[in-house]
């Protein structure tokens, strides 16, 4: 089809054009500057802010194109959709399009590169084959019956002294305690009030809360649970759009049942005598903290900051890690997890695991070293 037509061409909803270009297509397409265009890996979706697939394997008339793929209906939702001088979307190498409404063949990000743009055959033209062209080898591998256990927890636990040395300057900044404590509020914050929570750490220090809830004759945690509140009263946060269980209320609730649960009563706002080397979360767990919450606080508060502080030893956090359950896949690991996993067995069977799988994602799948990972073979 000439490219007039090709511009003439019905483009369908946007999120049917992503399933089309996740699902593969056969044969090679064209691009709007002529050079045909091999898709090798289509990428791993975004799954949120960014660009919508993400580790991209293309070749471009010869030249080996690694990097993001960002769909739209038309051309022109690059500018409108302010992706022109979004820094996310410097790494995309291909603009994937149901119809090009412009004159250019190419789409000019802020940064003075050039993006090739392919307008998407319709279905009538090319229909996705399935399966799709290219099967990661990581797959392949997992279908041949490799394990991928022990390789993911090597990365997992590559993930932890990571997260341990990112704690270290706060641990050295303020105290282990302080520390346990600002990581704990950040992690409760979630991904749409992470900030506001870890400014809540300097605006309440842990002294300052263990000192206004001592002596109080109501229920410890309902005392910290006031305090955290009140304190965050004047801090911006989100709350619309949010399930009432994940609402920063009941995220300061549940943090302050693990708080009171560390610091009773009478305890030093030093490491938590509950906390001795190689504890895992108790059970049953405090009031308001849900089991996804107390493995996720372990992973990325205890463990970093026992590590970072010296408070255990390095063998003893490891082993915490390996015998930890996974709170849940998170989505942006479906298609690792799909890839992975086998009749037989999860992919992520445990938290040090799923770790790994973070891991893997955030340097192989989503920078286009797709086949060099460890578990490539």
């Amino acid at each position: 089809m000439s490219t007039a037509l090709r511009r003439l061409a019905p483009a369908g909803p946007e999120a049917t054009l992503a399933a089309r270009w996740a699902a593969g297509f056969r044969g090679p397409l064209r691009l709007e500057d002529g050079r045909a265009l091999k898709v090798v890996f289509p990428g791993v979706p975004g799954g949120g802010a960014g660009p919508d697939f993400t580790g991209a394997i293309l070749d471009a008339g010869g030249d080996l194109l690694r990097g993001d793929v960002e769909i739209h209906l038309l051309a022109s939702g690059w500018r409108a959709h302010g992706h022109h001088v979004d820094p996310a979307c410097a790494g995309v190498v291909l603009h994937a399009v149901g119809r090009n409404d412009g004159e250019s063949i190419a789409t000019p990000h802020g940064s003075g590169r050039s993006i090739p743009i392919v307008v998407l055959p319709s279905a009538v033209e090319g229909q996705p084959s399935f399966p799709p062209p290219f099967t990661p080898p990581c797959a392949l591998e997992a279908a041949r019956g490799r394990a991928c256990r022990e390789p993911l927890e090597r990365l997992g636990l590559r993930r932890l002294r990571m997260k341990a040395a990112a704690a270290l300057p706060l641990v050295r900044a303020a105290a282990p305690a302080q520390a346990l404590y600002a990581l704990t509020l950040e992690i409760s914050g979630g991904p749409a009030n992470r900030a506001p929570f870890a400014s809540l750490a300097r605006r309440l220090p842990l002294a300052a809360l263990l000192e206004r809830s001592a002596g109080s004759p109501f229920p410890r945690r309902t005392v910290m649970a006031a305090e955290l509140r009140g304190a965050a009263a004047q801090l911006i946060v989100r709350r619309a759009g949010m399930r009432p269980m994940a609402s920063p209320a009941r995220r300061l609730e549940s943090a302050a049942s693990l708080f009171a649960s560390w610091w009773p009563e009478g305890e030093v706002p030093g490491w938590p005598s509950s906390l001795p080397a190689g504890a895992a979360p108790p059970r049953p767990l405090p009031a308001c903290v849900g089991r996804a919450v107390a493995i996720e606080t372990w992973v990325n508060a205890v463990l970093p900051v026992a590590l970072a502080s010296g408070a255990w030893p390095e063998r003893a956090c490891e082993s915490v890690l390996l015998t930890l359950p996974p709170p849940g896949t998170y989505g942006k690991l479906k298609p690792l997890a799909g890839w992975l996993g086998t009749a037989n067995a999860r992919p992520f069977p445990s938290a040090a695991t799923l770790q790994g799988g973070l891991l893997l994602h955030a340097d192989y799948c989503t920078k286009g070293q797709c086949g060099r990972c460890p578990l490539s073979g």
